[in-house]
């Protein structure tokens, strides 16, 4: 039997069982999923957390600032266990829109008790990342949406035990989608729209065995971010760590330890 994420409560004999049922059901749920407000954090993960080592410049890939934290909020081109994949420029135009308005809080909660940083203090930026460096073997890069966050503006005295500490967390992002289609590997004529779609993305996909295993995703192509995104313990996607400059005794330490003779003041990354 077949199970799918898009249809939680039913199982399948075979794919073609299901296309049927997501082809027949195809403008319902692309309107549910427009009008329902995602939390990534709710739909489950895909694997466990690891605690990330990645020594690679920070400033290779960012403009990045002493003090300062880089959430990654989410990542393009990974298919998540909502058979969702969010795919290049899907943030361009939120981002420019909800700049200085989007709050970075705790599992997604809008209480003022659980406020990370006010909106005032979270800069709204997208990055091309390679997935090795967020940690993942992955080949190529993501669009990683970052939140960049002052230390000294971190109001939450839990968010800031776990960033002091190092603790493995993850983010998530409360969004509206905009556009999404629904792509299928199956040349019948009835789906040649969503085979056309299925191909033009496939090959962008990083975990795209995936993909082609179940044979169908959702290709969204547009999304705003809704208010806030959240430091969680699990989302959906879990290529969304927390990311710092390590502190000039941490690269020291670090650097004693791997070449003894050779200390040197070379500012490395820190991912939590």
């Amino acid at each position: 039997m077949i199970k799918s994420a898009t249809f939680p409560d039913r199982e399948f004999a075979t794919k073609e069982e299901l296309f049927k049922e997501l082809k027949l059901n195809e403008k319902k749920l692309i309107d549910l999923k427009k009008a329902t407000i995602q939390k990534s954090a709710e739909k489950g993960q895909l694997s466990t957390f690891e605690l990330l080592k990645n020594d690679e410049s920070i400033k290779e890939y960012i403009e990045s600032k002493d003090n300062y934290i880089y959430a990654v909020i989410n990542t393009t081109k990974y298919l998540d266990s909502h058979d969702d994949v969010h795919l290049n420029g899907i943030w361009n135009k939120s981002v420019n829109e909800q700049q200085g308005k989007i709050f970075y809080v705790a599992d997604h909660s809008l209480k003022i008790n659980d406020v990370v940083a006010w909106n005032s203090d979270v800069e709204i930026m997208v990055k091309s990342l390679p997935f090795s460096f967020l940690g993942k073997s992955y080949e190529g890069n993501t669009e990683a949406l970052m939140f960049a966050i002052d230390k000294n503006k971190i109001v939450h005295e839990g968010a800031k035990q776990i960033i002091e500490n190092k603790r493995p967390v993850q983010n998530s992002v409360r969004m509206e989608y905009v556009k999404i289609d629904l792509a299928i590997d199956d040349a019948q004529a009835e789906y040649a729209e969503n085979k056309k779609t299925f191909d033009l993305y496939i090959n962008e996909i990083a975990n795209k065995d995936k993909a082609i295993e179940q044979g169908y995703f959702w290709a969204v192509t547009e999304a705003k971010i809704s208010k806030e995104g959240s430091m969680v313990l699990f989302g959906s996607n879990d290529v969304t760590p927390i990311i710092e400059k390590k502190t000039e005794a941490e690269v020291i330490t670090s650097e004693i330890k791997e070449e003894p003779t050779i200390v040197t003041q070379k500012r490395k990354l820190s991912v939590i």
